[in-house]
Parts: structure tokens; sequence; C-alpha cells
């Protein structure tokens, strides 16, 4: 009759085994060549900001900055009675259509001021990165901010214009 063997010594066996088995696979992986890396896809191209509508609307952009420094200012007060109604019309007008551009995104706007940011940033080309995407995604965000402000100015100095809110109650 044999003598059974302990547990223990068979197991100990095993994980000998085993372990000859994983150092011969590391071996075989070791002497593979290393898969070759994908290139990368070249960057996405930049949106064009050079044309006739790219340039407007950054004139639009900045028109709408100086329209909303005068009304936060309220600098229509340095002007006589007629021209502040008229002041204030202009800048219900250029405010209005800045938020129209801005929030509607028409003809890619918010795309399009962002990508003259980028451009400054990184040079001509689109996001490649997951970081990049964001930055770009988070400014084109702020813009629509900035376009619900702009609206809310321009409803601001509607109202006064048409004489339903009372401008001297603010300051």
């Amino acid at each position: 009759m044999a003598k059974s063997q302990h547990p223990a010594a068979k197991a100990g066996r095993l994980v000998r085994a085993v372990g000859l088995g994983i150092s011969r696979e590391l071996e075989k992986r070791a002497d593979a060549p290393a898969p070759a890396r994908p290139e990368l896809p070249p960057p996405p191209p930049p949106l064009r900001t050079t044309g006739f509508y790219g340039r407007t609307v950054f004139a639009l952009l900045v028109t709408s900055v100086i329209a909303i420094v005068l009304v936060v200012s309220r600098a229509e007060k340095v002007f006589p009675h007629e021209a502040r109604e008229w002041l204030r019309i202009v800048l219900t007008v250029v405010l209005s259509l800045a938020a129209l551009v801005q929030l509607t995104n028409w003809r890619q706007a918010n795309e399009r001021l962002v990508q003259r940011l980028l451009t400054r940033t990184w040079g001509p080309r689109g996001p490649i990165n997951r970081r990049e995407q964001l930055y770009a995604r988070l400014c084109r965000e702020g813009l629509t901010l900035l376009g619900i402000v702009w609206l809310a100015a321009a409803v601001f100095e509607f109202l006064i214009a048409i004489h339903v809110s009372d401008a001297n109650v603010v300051g």
C-alpha cells in the first residue's frame, strides 16, 4: 500500500509547474518583435475664420463687447435726451444681433470665434486630444453664456428705450 502524499506537497508541485509555464510564456513574448504602433491621424483642419463671415462675426463680437461696456457703465447719461433714445436703440440692435448669432450658432459662429482663439493657442489646426476638445467645448459654451448676457442687456435697453422700465431706479 502506497503512502499518500500530503496536500501541501501536491500544491507545491502544481505552483512550481504553473510558475515554469508562466516563465516560458514570458520568454516567448520577450523574444517576439513588438507590434508596430499605428500612426496618429493628421490633425483636423481648422474652421475657416478669415473669410467674410468669419471676420464679420469677429467684428460683431468686438462691437457687442463695446456695447455691453456702454450699457453697464450707463454711458448714455452723458448725451442729451434725444440722443439717449437713439443710443439705446442702437445698443439694443447691436446686442440683439450678437445674441441671436451666438445663441443660434448661425453658420457655426461659435466655432469660428473659438477657432480664432485655438489658432492663437495651438496653431492653425483643430483640437486633437480630449483635453483640447474639452477646452474648445468650454469656450463654445462660454460664448453661449455670453450670448445670454447680451440678450438680457438688449431686453433691458429696449425696455428703457420704450419707457416701460425706469433707468433711474437702477442707478
